[in-house]
């Protein structure tokens, strides 16, 4: 097992990622007996099965909170014999002035155990890991000498007066009584409704569809609101709020001209090689399982005097053996098996041409195929290779009637479009996507949304799909006319709606270097068509993308703080993420690490003043490739590990990324496995690591209230004052020293919260 290192005061100490059963935290609480022993834990502590009571006490369970905020405590309990049909309830808190937090503002969820088989990283152990929280909605039984958590979480209202709330949480079972006190502290102050921490999470509609067995159109915006009102509360916003609501776009009913590459099969064309003008044909041949061929579709009569072939071409390496064949077939059109014409070629590494003339063909023969390829003729494909040709000609041998049409793989661009500009312009309808994008943002209060743009292309470092429109390429005019003209209606709306700020362009996905000029470009296209919608990269910054995007994105353990603050100073901001990566010794998102890890991470993207948080998914329940079939796919509670699909995975390939990694919320327990008997229309179950998330975010929030307060009293402060507030604004080394050293107790973070709440307490009312 792996270590971090964990600043504690200017002292290292060595904490297990793994549960510390031996080292109990929380508080026995009235109640404890010798049925039962009942104790409070942070919510950020992750219980075990086998975790014992603690030995210190404390009168309640306690909990501190800002209005419009939601916070947590668990609930422990361990029996000495087992409970059976154990409930828990909770009454109204009332405060010494005689106010009152409703008994509907205290949630009882069950902290429920997921068994990994198979641990993320070297840090972690497998076993019984708490993550999700469904609701404790009827009794439950519970195991002798098994310990056994309850989520307390208290929601406070916008109105509520400020005070200490009293009350009481009744646990009963066969045989067992308790009555817990719980104390509810609310600060005087109130959280807004939006985050003012950018966040972005994807989220897939289609997953909640098919676990759920939705099939009408009123069940799925039924279920998809119980999902974005639980976004909202735990002040998360998804990529895309609005995925039953799609832009309306009527396109022009255009195609373009017929291509002069049209009898072309898998042509694949560049510039940056070359025989005799500006392009060429390259063909990478990198499958060991099969043979990749460039051909020439249609077939190519025979002449009496014969054919001549030309071609040029250059293989990569001097000993790579490129091959031109061409087949033969007969008068019915039928391929004549067994005898095509081989022309193995090897140029050295450098471009040489080919010519010659045949004449004499097999019988019957009347006419021929041509396929060019990167390697020699294998049955499996077992070969591969690299090779260009240029300038690729067969003729009739007397005429020199050309019969290859784009051989020179030269690209002609037009200057003449099909219609007028002005016919060639999209319509947007937006009445659907307003009425959606109105509730996500007036309602649910998301600070972010994904734009897609049409046509611009997109990828991965795994491959690229280049931009396009209606066919059009974006070397043929008609391209750039409808591209500008949809970016430039989208910015407008977005103005006029009020709605710029919140969107962005995330076109792109972590390029390699090899990619970023294709990337550079097309962000450049965007800032000339829509330049104030922000241009977002999930890459760090590099010279040969500067001016492009002006969101960077960074994986968090390659962010670079001087280099943030060099694009700073050119108005670029930043955000950061995680996904299967990092691993420990970093802040994770996986459930087989400590639960103060996402809420950690959040401390540290204030520290670096960092804006947003990325996560590429959030209901991530299933791998296309570790479970190929469509039918019976992934139950997340049964197999918590996070399998890899895309990129080119294999149907039943299964690749870890790593437990939990993209998957914070749960299907209800009647959807888990994807195959209900009918309709689940509940909304999705909560996890620990959700509501770290929330807890971090919320933590951000603190500080954001306490800088602006502290910027508008600065004058009235005299300057030791001013530097005792200013110096809560500092993330101290006890809750994370760097990006991999950071505390696992959340004591800790909590501590440091409440002095920040005591100082904007205390600046608000001056």
């Amino acid at each position: 097992m792996r270590f971090n290192l964990i600043s504690q005061v200017l002292v290292f100490t060595v904490v297990s990622h793994g549960f510390a059963a031996d080292v109990p935290r929380g508080f026995l609480l009235p109640g404890s007996s010798g049925k039962a022993a009942v104790w409070s834990a942070s919510s950020g502590d992750k219980i075990k099965p086998d975790t014992l009571p603690p030995k210190a006490k404390q009168d309640a369970m306690v909990i501190r909170s800002a209005r419009n905020e939601a916070e947590a405590v668990q609930l422990v309990i361990r029996p000495a014999a087992d409970l059976t049909g154990l409930t828990a309830a909770a009454g109204r808190l009332r405060s010494d002035t005689g106010d009152v937090l409703s008994a509907e503002a205290v949630e009882i969820l069950r902290v429920d155990y997921v068994t990994t088989t198979r641990a993320t990283d070297r840090s972690a152990t497998v076993g019984q890991w708490p993550d999700p929280l469904p609701r404790l909605d009827g009794p439950m039984d519970l195991t002798a000498n098994r310990t056994q958590p309850l989520w307390i979480r208290v929601t406070v209202p916008k109105e509520a007066k400020e005070g200490v709330y009293s009350g009481q949480i009744r646990l009963k079972a066969d045989n067992f009584r308790a009555t817990i006190p719980l104390r509810v502290e609310v600060y005087d102050f109130t959280l807004p409704d939006r985050a003012s921490c950018t966040t972005a999470f994807g989220f897939s509609a289609s997953n909640v569809f098919k676990y759920h067995g939705l099939k009408t159109q009123a069940d799925k915006r039924r279920v998809l609101d119980k999902y974005f009102a639980n976004f909202a509360a735990h002040r998360i916003s998804p990529y895309d709020p609005a995925p039953l609501d799609k832009i309306q776009v009527t396109w022009p009913k255009v195609s373009p001209p017929p291509s002069r590459f049209k009898d072309w099969q898998n042509l694949q064309i560049v510039t940056n090689e070359s025989h005799g003008g500006k392009a060429s044909l390259v063909i990478f041949d990198d499958d060991k399982t099969a043979n990749k061929t460039a051909v020439y579709q249609p077939l190519i009569p025979i002449p009496k005097e014969g054919l001549t072939l030309k071609f040029a071409w250059r293989n990569a390496l001097a000993d790579d053996s490129a091959l031109v064949t061409m087949n033969h077939f007969d008068a019915d059109g039928k391929w004549m098996s067994g005898r095509n014409r081989d022309i193995p070629i090897k140029s050295g590494g450098q471009w040489e041409e080919f010519s010659q003339t045949f004449t004499e063909f097999p019988k019957g023969a009347i006419s021929v195929r041509l396929h060019l390829r990167a390697t020699r003729w294998r049955d499996d494909g077992l070969f591969t290779g690299l090779v260009w040709f240029d300038d690729v000609s067969l003729t009739n041998a007397a005429t020199g009637e050309e019969f290859i049409a784009g051989g020179d793989f030269e690209t002609i661009r037009r200057t003449e479009t099909v219609l007028p500009a002005e016919k060639l312009k999209p319509v947007l309808d937006f009445g659907a996507w307003d009425k959606a994008m109105s509730r996500a943002i007036d309602e649910f209060h998301f600070n972010s949304f994904r734009l897609r743009i049409p046509g611009i292309g997109g990828g991965t470092y795994h491959a690229i799909s280049p931009p396009g429109l209606l066919g059009f390429t974006e070397d043929d005019p008609e391209y750039r006319i409808m591209f500008d003209s949809y970016c430039g209606q989208m910015q407008a709306h977005l103005d006029a709606k009020g709605w710029t700020d919140e969107a962005y362009v995330y076109w792109f996905d972590e390029p390699g270097p090899d990619q970023y000029a294709f990337v550079k470009h097309g962000f450049d296209k965007l800032k000339r068509a829509c330049p104030d919608i922000s241009r977002m990269l999930t890459e760090q910054p590099e010279p040969e993308l500067f001016g492009g995007p002006n969101i960077y994105c960074v994986i968090s353990n390659l962010y670079r703080h001087e280099a943030a603050e060099q694009r700073r100073q050119h108005g670029d901001r930043f955000w950061w993420y995680i996904c299967t990566g990092p691993k420990a010794p970093y802040c994770t998102l996986f459930i087989d690490h400590p639960g103060t890890e996402l809420r950690v991470w959040l401390w540290q993207t204030w520290k670096r003043n960092i804006e947003g948080i990325l996560i590429w998914q959030s209901n991530y329940w299933t791998s296309s490739a570790a479970y190929p079939d469509a039918a019976n796919p992934q139950n997340p509670y049964e197999d918590p590990m996070s399998w890899t699909s895309g990129y080119s995975t294999p149907a039943g390939k299964r690749l870890p990324w790593g437990n939990g990694d993209g998957r914070f919320i749960y299907p209800p327990a009647a959807a888990a496995d994807g195959k209900p008997t009918a309709p689940v229309l509940d909304g999705p179950v909560d996890s620990i690591r959700w509501e770290m998330l929330r807890d971090g975010i919320e933590d951000y929030e603190y500080l954001t209230i306490l800088k602006r307060l502290l910027a508008q009293k600065k004058a009235s402060l005299d300057e030791a004052a001013y530097a005792d507030y200013a110096a809560l604004l500092t993330v101290p080394e006890t809750i994370t020293k760097d990006l991999t050293h950071f505390t696992t107790d959340p004591t800790v973070i909590e501590t440091r919260r409440d002095e920040i709440a005591r100082a904007i307490e205390r600046l608000s009312g001056r």
